[in-house]
């Protein structure tokens, strides 16, 4: 900011008196500082002297009575009086800012006469004509005379024109289809017709002034014009273009607000009170012009400062319905409004812009659009969209940024933290006993083991691990949240090298906070188990669980254990129609381009050319919205034409099929023994438990028939006794046929010697290679189901086979975990014949058999595999296997019946989806037609 000088000068009247100590004297002091030229101005009237420096600063010197110990601040926050700081802000850095701070004041200025500029030239289809004051303007005290160069498609010019303040000269500019490189005193203007068809290449290819300016200069020269200075047209060329860009959304936020407000005049025209809704009605006032609102207009949507819940097209809920406030006061304060109104019944403006085809259409709160999920989102992590470290540029900000603010991530991630450092009683109330074995944790599907497994199988899953280097990078990557079409809804910077459960949790409370508490919304997510794991155990996302369905995109699925698989695939899950959960996928591809210049651009500058791209992205989707659905549409209808004659093929009624179906699920998700040291003691303690129940059975019995013989019972006691002996009589011999099972695998035959057994060796080998067993002939029938998929598959289209191939890669990734399992099984197996031989086991005990390892995947019939002499712990004889196993028929029909339905889900969807695509656009074009017909011209 410059340095501070002080002068002292002895004033003609003397001093009446000395201060002690050889201090100061209170005689007056000039003071020179230094200031802005704008900070000079209320001092001219003083007639202070003042010397004028570059960069529009000035020296002033003011005369003060005695000197202030205390700094003073000048206009721009700096600290005058006091010594200079240690680090000030270099001169170009405090140029930059005071160019972005006029920019900042200038472009709302702008909006007018570049929307005049288009209606005139028919969107710049027709020449502008240049107009420009070419004499000092008389009534302004600052006019000056500037010279421009003008930069076009075919040639390069130079203009004369006079800048006044009551007519700037970027008004000129704009006014004659030309843009400024500078607010106020501008040395080159740029065709507008040259800045536009750059701003739609730049979101085609990735952003490089240099290279287009490079060859505009060497094309000028080719045509004989001549460009003078080392360069003549980057720097200015790309401020033009910057600025150009945030006058485009400014101008179309200044039409989304013209068009909301006469959406809202329409609304309180033809509803001046609130009405009860039907049953069968839509939960929005009515108009005449049938529901009208605001949407986007241009490639840029409503900033998501400005949204609106949807309060003003609301109506009171009828009598009789139930409503659920979600979440906190964050959700008031975001929706800026009297909690007294009734909630928004349809999503917020934000979302209805980002995606008309998921929230654009009717939402009921009492008969809801799909049986299932009413909207379907995805979620996913990117590292290579890294940022390096340094300092940041002046906070340029889109008007509509798809970005959740630092502040909002930081308090989801304090908030995540606090509730993991708390104990968690559900854990510390578990038993020993629990602890041994697998189990299904509260809230979950699956057990425990399985989702280790898949914790183990994902690096996202673990948080502690780093997935990029984050030394010399202020951001990792991006997390995207994303609607079924591939059209991007929020944003999350991670400044985390691992991909960490909060930015998840606070991308899926920004979407609910924008939509009504009655919608649900189905999350594909690559690690949704994990996900949903943790919101039960720590709390996260309580407001909204009931109404969240957790699946895995279909991509990552087959890294997931088989049990996972069957209730979280979301060709498996209701709900999930076609859906792929991969659109963020594609939207990482469809941004690679960028990574290299938002790598190295400034942080600001980063934010904003991606939400650029995003919003460009949306446009370009849903132009090609109703090809989308007509593709959809006929892939389903062949998917299910093949799967429906495989059921004709198959003959077996449906009924049977999900019938077999649920049982299949029951089986392959129940939790597996596991292995413990203390597997044998709780076997021997069962048989001595089982004992005990044997006698409280057979003292039951011989009370019950007593009282039946005796003929000094009443009459209900005999007929009380009679309806329950048979009942313990079979619950007697149950127990009885279970007791022996057990004892006969101990090897012993009396109770006496229970009691000895409860620490022997043999006994809890024979327990854990049970559960070995167990658990490896389980991932062997997984591995088989898996398999399923590709032997069936011979003529594939292109997706299909990437998705196989990938299905493959995943599978093969888990086999030498299968074989580690059958090894250490045959390890224990020959621990065993060792404890026989030398007579440490049990009388009558016999091994197992071993497994062959080369032939594991082969599941024969007769392989050692499904042999369980010596292991046996069956409480009835043994049962055939389950016709979804054995029947291949079965087996065949359960895979087309769930394609079948996934197919008519996507029908119903896809017919939804049209629905509110034409109401979104029968909306949006009700509420143009009123503003023409108000003012007669484009609201502008």
């Amino acid at each position: 900011m410059g340095l501070r000088t002080r002068l002292r000068v002895e004033d003609s009247t003397p001093s009446t008196s000395a201060p002690p100590n050889g201090a100061s004297t209170s005689a007056p002091i000039v003071t020179v500082r230094e200031t802005s030229v704008r900070g000079v101005r209320g001092i001219r009237d003083a007639e202070a002297p003042q010397v004028h420096l570059s960069h529009g600063r000035a020296l002033v010197q003011e005369l003060v009575s005695a000197p202030s110990p205390q700094p003073t601040t000048s206009n721009f926050g700096a600290v005058i009086d006091a010594a200079p700081p240690e680090v000030s802000p270099s001169k170009h850095a405090y140029k930059r800012q005071r160019t972005f701070e006029r920019w900042e004041k200038l472009l709302p200025e702008l909006v007018k006469p570049y929307t005049e500029l288009l209606c005139d030239t028919e969107s710049l289809r027709n020449p502008a004509s240049m107009v420009f004051f070419g004499e000092c303007c008389q009534c302004c005290r600052h006019s000056r005379q500037l010279t421009v160069d003008v930069v076009r498609f075919n040639k390069f010019e130079r203009i004369s024109l006079w800048a006044s303040d009551c007519n700037p000269a970027a008004h000129q500019l704009i006014r004659s289809g030309l843009f400024p490189c500078a607010p106020v005193h501008p040395t080159l203007a740029v065709d507008i017709l040259m800045l536009d068809f750059v701003t739609r290449l730049f979101l085609r290819v990735s952003p490089n002034c240099t290279a287009w300016c490079g060859t505009l200069e060497d094309y000028l020269r080719s045509q004989g014009h001549k460009l003078v200075g080392q360069d003549p047209l980057r720097r200015r060329f790309g401020n033009a273009l910057q600025w150009f860009n945030s006058l485009q959304a400014i101008t179309v936020k200044h039409v989304k607000t013209i068009l909301e407000e006469t959406r809202a005049q329409s609304h309180n025209d033809s509803a001046p009170g609130p009405q009860v809704n039907s049953p069968t009605s839509d939960n929005t006032v009515t108009t005449p012009r049938e529901n009208t609102t605001s949407s986007d207009f241009g490639p840029m949507q409503n900033a998501s400062a400005d949204f609106d819940m949807g309060f003003s097209d609301d109506q009171q809920i009828g009598e009789g319905s139930s409503h659920k406030r979600p979440h906190s006061s964050d959700h008031m304060e975001h929706m800026g409004t009297d909690r007294d109104k009734p909630p928004p019944n349809r999503p917020s403006e934000y979302l209805r812009a980002r995606c008309p085809v998921c929230f654009g259409g009717k939402f009921d709160r009492n008969n809801k659009r799909l049986k299932w999920t009413d909207v379907i989102v995805c979620l996913d992590a990117n590292f290579t969209q890294r940022h390096r470290t340094s300092k940041r540029d002046p906070g340029r900000k889109h008007p509509d940024s798809f970005f959740l603010d630092e502040d909002e991530v930081q308090e989801v991630e304090s908030r995540v933290n606090r509730a993991r450092d708390k104990p968690n009683a559900a854990k510390k109330a578990k038993t020993s006993d629990s602890q041994d074995d697998d189990l299904i944790e509260p809230g979950m599907r699956v057990s425990r083991a399985v989702l280790d497994g898949c914790g183990n199988s994902f690096t996202a899953a673990q948080e502690s691990v780093a997935k990029v280097v984050a030394s010399g990078y202020d951001v990792t990557g991006l997390m995207a949240i994303l609607c079924r079409h591939d059209h991007p809804l929020f944003v999350v910077n991670m400044t985390t090298p691992g991909e960490r459960q909060h930015y998840a949790i606070a991308l899926l409370e920004k979407l609910f906070k924008h939509l009504p508490d009655f919608v649900e919304v189905g999350l594909l997510y690559d690690i949704a188990c994990h996900l949903e794991r943790s919101c039960f155990n720590w709390g996260f996302l309580e407001d909204y669980m009931d109404r969240l369905t957790f699946a895995i995109s279909v991509f990552h699925a087959f890294g997931h254990q088989w049990a996972c698989q069957v209730v979280y695939h979301p060709r498996k899950c209701l709900g999930f129609g076609l859906s792929d959960g991969e659109g963020a996928e594609r939207l990482w591809n469809s941004i690679q381009r960028l990574i290299a210049y938002t790598r190295v651009a400034g942080y600001h500058l980063r934010l904003y050319t991606l939400d650029s791209q995003l919003h460009f992205g949306n446009q370009e989707s849903l132009l090609r919205m109703g090809t989308w659905i007509r593709r959809k549409l006929r892939l389903s209808s062949e998917k299910r034409s093949e799967h429906v004659k495989i059921l004709e093929d198959c003959g077996i009624d449906m009924t049977v099929l999900r019938e077999q179906w649920k049982k299949q699920v029951s089986t392959q998700t129940q939790p597996l023994p596991s292995q413990s040291k203390n597997k044998g003691k709780h076997a021997v303690k069962e048989c001595i438990r089982l004992h005990e129940s044997l006698s409280i059975l057979k003292k039951k019995m011989k009370m019950l028939e007593d009282t039946i013989i005796s003929t000094d019972a009443a009459v209900y006691k005999i007929v009380a006794a009679r309806v329950d002996l048979p009942k313990v009589v079979d619950d007697y011999n149950k127990a009885t046929d279970k007791l022996r099972k057990k004892e006969a695998l101990l090897g012993v035959g009396e109770k006496t010697q229970l009691r000895r057994l409860i620490n022997n060796t043999y006994i809890q080998k024979s327990a854990n290679a049970r559960a070995l067993k167990c658990r490896l002939r389980q991932r062997l029938q997984a591995h088989k189901f898996e398999f399923g998929r590709l032997e069936r598959c011979y003529r594939k289209k292109r997706n299909d086979q990437r998705l196989d191939d990938h299905t493959n890669n995943s599978v093969k990734r888990r086999d030498p975990g299968i074989q580690q399992l059958a090894q250490k099984y045959n390890k224990l197996v020959g621990e065993m014949r060792d404890l026989i031989i030398t007579r440490k086991a049990p009388r009558n005990a016999v091994a197992p058999d071993t497994i062959d390892t080369k032939n594991l995947f082969s599941l024969d019939v007769d392989d050692a595999i499904w042999q369980d002499i010596g292991l046996t712990y069956d409480e009835g004889p043994s049962d055939e296997p389950p016709p979804w196993l054995a029947d291949e028929n079965i087996r065949k029909g359960i895979r087309s019946m769930l394609e079948v339905d996934r197919c008519d889900e996507e029908d119903e969807r896809l017919g939804v989806e049209m629905r509110s695509l034409q109401e979104w656009f029968k909306e949006k074009w009700e509420v143009v037609e009123r503003k023409l017909e108000e003012t007669g011209t484009w609201p502008m």
